[in-house]
């Protein structure tokens, strides 16, 4: 059964909560992990392999790609811990999840970019964990605040995206889910910044 963004933006935030974050505060995966009881290491994997979940009994791994950027490293760690929140975890479950999987988060969750021979993953899960991380990483309503501060400098979106360290592409997305910023197609991501309109 899918979940709707409103429960995933919500059982994110309660993660947040459980944290104890603060609004100024980048989000400490590691204490995340903690709270997720979940052991979170760096491996040296296929180059395509962004991140893989390792579900048995108990015990609950995750593997990250050591090659790939650090903000990178923390979406992919982030979309892994949006598997064992919302997702059935009941059984022993290996997950693999490779670049375009993660990182394609824009159109339908049954677009052919999120259908993979050999997936063990659903395209509705992988859209989920997916928004489960953004909503993880950038909080809907610390993302909005910071926007409206920023909102008047040109580099804004690399500014968010410092702050709440992640990638500006992972940024511009969130703030697109989000009906912060109303811009140009994704593809032309990267034109000078007053193209975008900022609506608050």
């Amino acid at each position: 059964m899918a979940i709707s963004a409103r429960e995933i933006e919500s059982r994110a935030f309660d993660i947040i909560t459980q944290c104890g974050f603060q609004p100024n505060q980048s989000i400490d995966l590691k204490v995340v992990a903690d709270v997720l009881r979940a052991n979170v290491v760096e491996r040296t994997l296929d180059a395509e392999v962004s991140g893989v979940l390792i579900v048995k009994g108990n015990e609950k791994h995750i593997l990250i790609n050591q090659d790939h950027s650090t903000r990178r490293k923390r979406f992919t760690t982030s979309h892994e811990f949006g598997h064992l929140v919302l997702h059935d975890m009941s059984n022993d479950r290996v997950i693999v999840d490779t670049d375009i999987r993660v990182y394609q988060r824009v159109g339908q969750a049954g677009s052919a970019a999120y259908n993979q021979a050999g997936s063990t993953t659903t395209s509705r899960e992988e859209k989920e964990a997916n928004l489960f991380a953004a909503a993880l990483l950038m909080p809907a309503q610390w993302l909005q605040d910071a926007a409206k501060e920023l909102s008047d400098d040109d580099s804004f979106v690399e500014l968010l995206a410092k702050k709440f360290d992640v990638s500006e592409q992972a940024c511009f997305i969130r703030l697109q889910q989000l009906n912060i910023i109303e811009s140009y197609l994704a593809q032309d991501y990267g034109k000078p910044r007053r193209q975008q309109s900022i609506a608050f």
